[in-house]
């Protein structure tokens, strides 16, 4: 099965102060990182970004269509831009998420139109799987001004996956970098 990946880099940061995307954790950029995270996975790999300086990286980046509108709209520019059915999306401030925790998701696919992991704190809509059949849905929401992550799990056919045990095995895997005092 073909899958591209979406890093979302896109965001304003403002509770971190600066650009997430450029932070270094174990002597590499967060992007650095993420990257290499989707390697194994993806056969190709999609920067959501408004920043040019990502470009770096040597991956093409793919600006909001959609401005001021959060994750949301980032994917759904890179689901336009992408030409496989399934697509692996990622926050670049995951920088937990374990390699061998994709490999398991990527076995959850099924006839749904998202994969989203869940566990007793919550849901991860920004570490899952989506289908390029949600785009219609995205761009409504986007059209009418909702851009709320949790509406759209409820309004395309989502599978919630119980990764509760994968929080047990590594606790920090869904651990998101937000504010420097996080660091």
């Amino acid at each position: 099965m073909q899958i591209t990946g979406i890093i979302l880099s896109g965001g304003q940061s403002t509770r971190m102060g600066t650009d997430k995307a450029l932070l270094q954790i174990n002597g590499k950029t967060f992007l650095e990182n993420t990257i290499e995270m989707c390697k194994p996975f993806c056969q190709v790999i999609l920067i959501s970004s408004n920043n040019s300086t990502h470009e770096k990286f040597g991956l093409g980046i793919v600006p909001d269509e959609f401005k001021n509108c959060g994750p949301l709209g980032g994917i759904y520019s890179c689901l336009k831009k992408s030409d496989t059915d399934w697509n692996f999306v990622i926050s670049v401030d995951a920088a937990f998420v374990e390699p061998e925790f994709i490999k398991y998701f990527i076995s959850e696919i099924d006839d749904f139109d998202a994969i989203v992991p869940f566990h007793e704190k919550g849901k991860e809509p920004l570490i899952a799987f989506y289908h390029k059949n949600s785009l219609k849905t995205i761009e409504n929401m986007l059209e009418s001004g909702n851009f709320k992550m949790r509406d759209l799990l409820h309004k395309i056919n989502t599978k919630f996956v119980d990764s509760q045990c994968w929080v047990e095995r590594f606790p920090e895997i869904f651990r998101n970098l937000n504010r420097p005092e996080d660091l």
